[in-house]
């Protein structure tokens, strides 16, 4: 449902928008465990091992941080909300750790750099295209 009063900005009322038809995407849960290997820029994510190399160097990743890297590289065309993320993770549409998904990208940036994972600012999140 979206609720706008005509006070609202009309680019606030267009990620009202977004957001809804945003919830309404099906996202399944995804099988790391049978994926294939992925390269973006300097990043190469081997996920049969888990592992991820930045400019052919391992960087250590928690299992929460590949996770998230590995849904935002396997949905790479696409803005995902931490809703999304999150459900793609683990199965549950249960707001419960969003925070969590949140403090990952912050971890994984710091680790790959800022400009790996992209803010769609009022909508989500997107690995960058080009790194």
């Amino acid at each position: 449902m979206i609720i706008v009063t005509f006070s609202d900005p009309e680019e606030q009322v267009v990620e009202k928008i977004k957001a809804v038809l945003a919830e309404d995407q099906e996202i399944e849960c995804i099988s790391i465990t049978n994926g294939k290997e992925m390269t973006f820029g300097d990043v190469e994510i081997r996920t049969k091992q888990r592992k991820v190399l930045f400019k052919g160097k391992e960087v250590e990743l928690t299992a929460r941080e590949f996770d998230v890297l590995y849904t935002l590289a396997y949905y790479h065309d696409q803005v995902l909300t931490t809703r999304q993320i999150y459900k793609a993770i683990t199965g549950e549409d249960v707001v419960s750790d969003y925070h969590g998904i949140e403090s990952s990208i912050y971890s994984i940036r710091k680790k790959l750099g800022h400009s790996i994972i992209q803010n769609i600012r009022g909508y989500g999140y997107q690995l960058k295209k080009e790194i």
